[in-house]
């Protein structure tokens, strides 16, 4: 048996965290709707939705590596079949794309509610570093964005656990605290959102993981990343989630809630802060970027540069829609459609084990 290399899997699973932070997560505006805006209920929303992205990313990374002799990914095919499967394949290129421009927005809305700059000034910064990324080729990605995920994590964790300690931790009317802040939600109850939320994630990532899932040294060692990836994104979920409920009047209708508790512990923590939430946007948007032009053309060709510098000028000018509006319509629509390939990859790994009970019970 191989050894786990435990450097690997926190770069497996830093990769893992980085592809699932994005936008999102990094400015608040997931957590405020899938999570807080269910006050008490939320915490619920997070233990199930730390489950489901371990399980879930365990299982693809580690199927991804029994791919790694093969000459293509299989993806969405493997686990959902012929028909169901070409019809994610086609389907899941369209999200992305919205997805792409979800960050693309998201990068100009940070740059506008902290520094005050014109909204596409932080389009085109993220469309030109996404590009730069792609045309490098995905064994950098996976180094670059596997480091940046742990960063993002502490720090995200670090404003989470300062904000509790500053304002206290009072959830008795938590409750009617969240109602008459009427943030969005998502669905309509705390488990269903949690749900989503991993569904929709894991949709869009099974391609990536799939990859991601080759970089192990062994089975174990894949499955290990995507394990303790699910740990840590729910993780540092939780804390901020927390946050967010010990302050849901003030931060119920910000574009950035996780930015405002930043700049009230510090000036400096917010502009230090406004870098993490560029390098979260960064670190999913580069993935997703990759997974489109994947689909299409064959990296380190002049025409996938060709392919991906057309992405980024159609993306850059969807951007310019608001953000917090995209968020809150692409996300949970898609997450339905998640869900059933939740249910796809369930079936797939319970018919791989059965067989191995079989043999154990024979013998």
């Amino acid at each position: 048996m191989k050894q786990i290399h435990i450097k690997n899997v926190v770069k497996l699973a830093g990769a893992y965290v980085a592809y699932l932070i994005g936008s999102g997560f990094a400015t608040g505006q997931e957590i405020l709707q899938f999570y807080t805006a269910y006050g008490k209920a939320s915490i619920l929303g997070v233990l199930v939705s730390m489950f489901l992205f371990s399980w879930a990313g365990g299982t693809i990374m580690s199927c991804g590596y029994d791919e790694k002799t093969e000459k293509e990914i299989h993806g969405y095919k493997k686990y959902c079949g012929k028909y169901l499967g070409a019809l994610y394949e086609w389907f899941v290129v369209v999200f992305l794309a919205c997805i792409l421009i979800i960050m693309i927005s998201g990068a100009g809305a940070t740059l506008n509610e902290c520094f005050g700059l014109p909204h596409y000034v932080g389009t085109i910064v993220l469309a030109i570093l996404v590009y730069i990324t792609y045309v490098l080729g995905l064994k950098r990605l996976v180094d670059i964005i596997g480091a940046i995920g742990p960063v993002i994590i502490i720090l995200t964790l670090l404003v989470g656990l300062i904000t509790i300690g500053r304002t206290g931790l009072i959830l008795g009317n938590v409750d009617v605290y969240v109602a008459n802040a009427n943030i969005p939600k998502a669905s309509s109850n705390a488990l269903i959102s949690g749900i989503l939320y991993v569904a929709y994630n894991i949709f869009s990532a099974v391609i990536f993981l799939s990859a991601l899932g080759q970089y192990g040294n062994s089975r174990k060692e894949s499955q290990c990343g995507g394990i303790f990836g699910g740990i840590l994104i729910m993780s540092a979920t939780f804390v901020v989630n927390l946050a967010f409920l010990a302050n849901a009047e003030k931060i119920g209708q910000l574009s950035i809630p996780t930015l405002f508790l930043a700049r009230q512990i510090s000036p400096v923590l917010e502009i230090v802060f406004s870098v993490v939430i560029m390098l979260g946007i960064f670190s999913t948007a580069s993935p997703v970027g990759w997974t489109v032009c994947d689909r299409f053309v064959k990296e380190g060709t002049t025409k996938s540069r060709v392919f991906a510098a057309l992405l980024m000028i159609v993306s850059l000018a969807c951007g310019q829609l608001p953000f917090g509006k995209l968020v809150g319509t692409i996300y949970p629509l898609t997450g339905y459609l998640g869900i059933l390939l939740l249910i796809c990859i369930a079936v797939y790994r319970i018919r791989q084990i059965l067989p191995v009970c079989k043999n154990d019970h024979h013998k």
